[in-house]
């Protein structure tokens, strides 16, 4: 009986063996170790944003309560109190490490830079 079912294994592979081999590389997608890659990759760069955001905040709140205002972040609401106004739509531009220049839809102003 052993020798019956080593014989029709031995019979059957080669006609077994190709079609799983055929199914298998149809079915393979090569692309998963480049995803892994990537996501290593855009995890690291994800990582250094944050610190950069954070470091960047971290001055302009200095400069900005320096001058009498404030500067706040939640998540991605930032919010900047100046001149007794509120302001959530402005943009930043730190100028040579020694300007803060900040433009608002009605005005501008433009601080020096507050190490600490």
């Amino acid at each position: 009986m052993k020798m019956l079912c080593k014989i029709l294994i031995i019979l059957l592979l080669p006609a077994i063996a190709p079609a799983i081999e055929v199914e298998y590389y149809d079915t393979f997608d090569h692309k998963n170790t480049l995803e892994i890659c990537q996501t290593t990759r855009q995890k690291a760069l994800k990582q250094r944003g944050v610190k950069v955001t954070r470091d960047k905040d971290d001055l302009v709140r200095r400069t900005v309560r320096a001058h009498g205002g404030d500067y706040v972040r939640n998540g991605d609401v930032v919010t900047l109190m100046l001149n007794g106004m509120t302001f959530k739509d402005f943009s930043m531009e730190v100028v040579d490490g020694k300007y803060l220049i900040i433009i608002t839809p009605g005005d501008s102003f433009t601080l020096e830079v507050v190490d600490k």
